[in-house]
């Protein structure tokens, strides 16, 4: 028997089996009932534990022995994503690491980023959520394909539980959508301010990972979330505006109160080269060390990608949408770096328990 490109003799004969028969990538998620964008991360993470694909009519197709594999791969990564015998989210007796993304200025793909970023870090096992808090634009639950009926102003009104405004986003990801629930933070009674953050911190017992995206407004609720966050992550892009304008928000944070304490990285987007990338960082981490006495460190960057347009126009994160594509191999090494930096044990510090001292202060 001829031996078929890519098989050994076991799975030769086992294509022999099957008449000689292979499975393109939509016939692989029709037989495994996973979909598509699972199908490729697989294939990205674990493609050296999965049969050789084999070549035809000048593509590469699945053998029928993938089916299989591919299954008994998404079994051992649904083990894997169990963080307790309980299924309780989180860290037992922890709360969830609340990462505010943020920066100077707007147009930097930053709800863009927060979004694919929380998709990476579910994929690698971590529970995540994002709250949309980008005063007057709220656009998370546009980019993840979603139709809120409630959103943060529900809560603020006293019409819904936090409970009732999570939705369900890609990849299991829970998404609180904006509407003008956080704009109305900044004027609102203390009351009202106080409802909202207590319906948060409630929150931070249920996920592993919180994404807040921010905006790039200066308002004084989006100046206590930066201030009171675990993380602080911003974005830049290679455009000298972007790095003044981020600079300037770290300035005026660290005035207000010290940021010593904080951990701030930055995320190089939009950039056209390695070199271009490294050299914003370096500058912008510079300028913190040498001005502000902070130390801020580079987790990475995004080369810019056509497949973000597409993705956008299509309302799909880009990351569901091509996840092979280099803005999403470039966003899930991120997510790898957010992880390196992880501390043993749970985390006991609440995010939200800091913002309510803060209000109460």
């Amino acid at each position: 028997m001829d031996r078929l490109p890519g098989l050994d003799e076991e799975e030769a004969m086992g294509m022999a089996e099957h008449g000689g028969q292979v499975l393109s990538i939509e016939e692989l998620a029709r037989e495994t009932g996973l979909e598509e964008s699972l199908l490729r991360f697989y294939e990205s993470e674990y493609g050296a534990e999965l049969p050789e694909k084999i070549l035809r009519g000048g593509g590469l197709f699945f053998a029928p022995q993938a089916v299989e594999s591919f299954r008994a791969l998404h079994a051992r990564c649904r083990l894997a994503r169990a963080a307790n015998p309980e299924g309780r989210i989180g860290v037992a007796g922890g709360f969830a690491r609340v990462v505010a993304v943020t920066s100077g200025k707007g147009g930097v793909g930053k709800s863009n980023l927060t979004l694919n970023l929380a998709i990476e870090l579910q994929r690698l096992g971590k529970r995540c959520l994002v709250l949309d808090a980008d005063m007057g634009m709220a656009n998370v639950h546009l980019l993840a394909g979603l139709r809120p009926s409630l959103d943060i102003m529900s809560v603020l009104n006293g019409q819904a539980e936090i409970a009732e405004v999570i939705m369900q986003g890609p990849e299991g990801i829970g998404v609180i959508p904006g509407g003008g629930g956080i704009a109305r933070l900044a004027d609102s009674t203390r009351p009202e301010r106080l409802r909202i953050v207590r319906a948060l911190e409630g929150v931070e017992r249920n996920a592993d990972f919180i994404l807040l995206d921010t905006g790039a407004g200066m308002s004084s609720a989006v100046r206590d979330f930066l201030i009171t966050a675990d993380d602080v992550l911003f974005v830049l892009t290679p455009d000298i505006t972007s790095l003044a304008d981020a600079y300037g928000l770290l300035k005026t944070l660290h005035r207000e109160r010290s940021m010593a304490d904080r951990s701030i990285s930055s995320v190089i987007n939009m950039v056209h080269s390695l070199q271009e990338a490294a050299d914003v960082a370096r500058r912008f981490s510079e300028c913190a060390r040498q001005f502000l006495g902070l130390s801020v460190t580079s987790v990475g960057y995004i080369m810019k990608d056509a497949t973000v347009g597409a993705a956008t126009f299509r309302r799909t994160p880009y990351t569901v949408f091509r996840p092979m594509a280099r803005v999403s191999v470039n966003t899930r090494n991120v997510a790898k770096a957010l992880l390196q930096g992880e501390r043993d044990g749970s985390r006991l510090s609440s995010s939200f328990g800091r913002y309510l001292k803060l209000l109460q202060e």
